[in-house]
């Protein structure tokens, strides 16, 4: 985690993606719909050869690649290549770098978009005829598609999250099976090999232009990493996982395309009209689909219109989450004019971000074809990526004081090589779209113009930077409580686990967790709530201080509560966590979402209070009595909190058999003999029932409070504290103190688990 202090509370940024999930994030856009659009544009161009010019880009990204490696494990701030050009160069060049990543993701998201309407009129050819890919109907679907996703990410909703594995299993499933059945169609046609001869398509200096221009065309495909570097301070050990992230997205897709554009080549025939034409079209990879899949044309097809579609869908998401928190960090640090880093008061999303990239994605869409689109896109990453390998050399002589995990070999040679074929590949993509170069001017001039006209120059430092000072360990407590906060305008909770804290000698942490939603950075909260969430949390932190009670107070920053809370519990050795619940429960859920996860998850013991209602001054306790060893820790709190308020107790015995009831007669006796040593009045109660829960529920109605213990039906995931428990605790209607002890050795052992 990123930590912070000010003012007594830490602030931390949990770092909750593992290597797998980013090489999901990286790999998913890489595949899901380049592959499947642009091996007949590139064919166009370089013929056969196509096949070398992605093996080398693959060794030019290569280059690049190793900058990005550098710097993700050396400054893993959310924002990647752009934070990184801003802290090399300032100024104009440092605005540059963040206004040409965020265009270029937003073109990136528009191929992705277009590419949907693209598969709509590929799977529409069969059944209606031809549909242009520039016509009205197409761009109107595809504009459709966006309007549903800026929608969602507006909203703030959880659409992608984890799911962005299946989705990337489902279309390496897909283009696996494509690939398969092509090579299986061309072990049966080995005549074909003569598509691959001439492989290069010209002579001497043609053949150069040719293999370059294909080369930017198909540059695209490579881009995945870029988006691994965004993700970069949410990332698990990014020293270790953002480089070998980067080497897995980038090998598997290099194996990935090679074998499709090799089938793809081998399927179509260059001497057929019909075949050459749509060889050297977006619709290659569809054409010879329907060769490998026998008598089943359309099955082919289907399959590929599929993988299309899929990859589009999976990729926007991500797509405009990337671009939109580029715009965002910008207008967070002022390079932008600030309306750009503002949140959204109700759904907590950088709507602005998200609008103007949206606006900027429907406009390539609108007014470019695909084509034009991957140029513009590949150009604008270019540039990127010029300015990164500058950066990297530029920081490894100023900054070079911070540790680097991944160090690029042969420094300055390889970030050199790198800035050097970026440039070149830039250049020749004017032999591919004059348009794209244009376009690319055009942008820089407008950041220019809004970078020193309009955007307000002050910077203010991130919530997301990184480690400036070195965090000193909390010494290790002999007793150590952790209260999760959910309000910081509640003090009820707080002043039990002072009451706790003083009666063992216990050291606490009191931790709130603001939790954001998937779809936007870790760094994406409102600095006004985030400055008065910590504000309260100090007000709380000094009820500890003043209670003569060792505290340390924290807010957490992360996509998920449950998993902050329990992950500070394993690693911090908490021995009892103790949380508040407002009584109400949503369908499938026993106590709510996070507590449910609580009660089943955390090693330690835990204390769940229901503090609604709860008086200053408490006069009666009515503790349910059980033959359960939960119940004599719950005894404990409850004479604690007699003591203090100076009140009785009353030990609530009920069973339905006459044995039971005697059972729990023995029980109640040691019970009472625990509260009569504290000085604790106490009074024993019992009734033989037909039901216990409405015995106990109608006891409870003149009770300042009710404490319950849990029973080992704990452990059966339908339950947070036993059945009965549970529905007790739903129905009765003052305050009530739910306790679950867990023996140390039963903690240590599902650790170890």
């Amino acid at each position: 985690m990123v930590r912070r202090r000010s003012e007594g509370v830490e602030l931390k940024f949990r770092r909750d993606l593992g290597l797998r999930e980013i090489v999901m994030i990286g790999l998913g856009p890489t595949i899901g719909t380049t592959v499947f659009l642009l091996i007949g544009p590139g064919y166009s161009l370089a013929g056969p050869s196509l096949l070398l010019v992605l093996v080398l880009n693959f060794v030019v990204t290569i280059f690049t690649a190793m900058a990005y490696m550098e710097l993700g494990s050396a400054f893993p701030e959310t924002g990647g290549g752009y934070m990184w050009v801003k802290d090399a160069f300032g100024g104009p060049v440092g605005f540059i770098g963040g206004w040409l990543s965020w265009f270029g993701h937003c073109i990136v998201c528009a191929f992705y978009v277009a590419s949907f309407g693209i598969s709509v009129a590929i799977f529409a050819e069969p059944l209606i005829g031809g549909i242009p890919y520039e016509s009205e109907v197409v761009r109107g679907v595809s504009i459709g598609l966006l309007l549903v996703f800026l929608y969602i990410n507006y909203r703030g909703t959880k659409t992608t999250g984890r799911s962005s594995t299946v989705v990337t299993v489902v279309l390496t499933a897909i283009v696996v099976t494509f690939v398969v059945a092509g090579l299986v169609w061309f072990a049966s046609n080995p005549s074909t090999a003569a598509n691959f001869s001439p492989f290069f398509q010209a002579d001497g200096l043609g053949t150069v232009l040719s293999i370059l221009t294909a080369m930017g065309l198909t540059f695209v495909v490579f881009e995945g990493y870029e988006i691994i570097a965004q993700t970069g301070e949410e990332v698990s050990q990014p020293e270790k996982n953002v480089p070998r992230a980067v080497l897995i997205v980038l090998t598997m897709a290099t194996v990935i395309f090679v074998m499709v554009g090799f089938v793809t080549i081998a399927g179509l025939s260059p001497l057929n009209p019909q075949s050459a034409q749509c060889l050297a079209s977006v619709e290659a990879v569809a054409c010879a689909s329907q060769l490998f899949f026998g008598p089943s044309e359309f099955a082919g097809l289907t399959l590929i219109v599929a993988g299309i579609v899929l990859g589009s869908v999976a990729a926007l998401n991500s797509l405009i989450y990337s671009s939109s928190r580029v715009a965002f960090a910008m207008g967070r640090d002022g390079s932008l004019p600030r309306v750009f880093g503002r949140l959204h008061r109700g759904n907590r999303t950088p709507f602005v971000a998200i609008l103007a990239s949206g606006l900027i994605i429907g406009s390539m869409i609108a007014f470019l074809d695909p084509i034009q689109i991957a140029v513009a896109a590949d150009l604008m990453f270019l540039v990127l990526f010029m300015l990164v390998n500058a950066a990297a050399i530029v920081l490894r002589r100023t900054r070079g004081d911070v540790r680097r995990y991944y160090v690029t070999p042969l420094y300055p040679v390889i970030p050199v090589i790198g800035l050097a074929f970026s440039a070149i590949l830039s250049v020749v993509l004017y032999l591919v779209s004059p348009l794209a170069i244009a376009i690319a001017i055009a942008w820089v001039i407008l950041g220019l113009a809004i970078h020193y006209l309009w955007a307000k120059r002050e910077r203010i430092v991130e919530l997301a930077a990184p480690v400036l000072e070195a965090i000193i360990p909390t010494p290790e407590e002999k007793y150590h409580i952790l209260v999760a906060v959910e309000n910081t305008a509640e003090t009820d909770l707080v002043e039990f686990a002072a009451l706790v804290g003083r009666v063992e000698g216990a050291e606490v942490t009191l931790m709130h967790v603001l939790e954001v939603p998937s779809t936007l950075p870790i760094n994406a909260i409102d600095r006004i709530y985030v400055l008065e969430v910590r504000r309260g949390m100090d007000d709380l932190r000094r009820i500890l201080s003043e209670a003569s009670v060792g505290v340390t107070a924290r807010v957490v920053v992360s996509h998920e509560v449950a998993e902050a809370v329990l992950e500070s519990v394993e690693k911090e050795d908490v021995n009892v966590l103790v949380v508040g619940w407002k009584g109400t429960w949503r369908r499938g859920r026993v106590l709510g979402t996070n507590i449910d996860q609580f009660v089943q998850e955390a090693p330690c013991d835990v204390i769940v209070f229901k503090t609604a209602g709860l008086k200053a001054k408490l006069n009666r306790i009515l503790l349910m009595n059980a033959p359960e060893w939960h119940v004599s820790y719950a005894t404990g709190y409850a004479i604690m909190l007699a003591k203090q308020h100076r009140a009785s107790i009353a030990l609530f015995s009920a069973a339905q058999t006459e044995a039971e009831l005697n059972q729990e007669r023995a029980y109640s006796s040691r019970l009472a003999s625990m509260c009569k040593t504290h000085g604790v009045p106490v009074e024993e109660k019992f009734a033989k029932v037909r039901s216990i829960a409405d015995a106990v529920v109608e006891e409870s109605r003149g009770y300042d409070l009710v404490v319950l213990g849990a029973s080992s039906e704990w452990r059966l995931t339908q339950f947070a504290f036993g059945a009965m428990q549970d529905q007790i605790a739903h129905r009765v209607e003052c305050p009530v103190l739910m306790v679950r002890k867990v023996r140390r050795s039963e903690s240590k052992a599902s650790t170890a688990s």
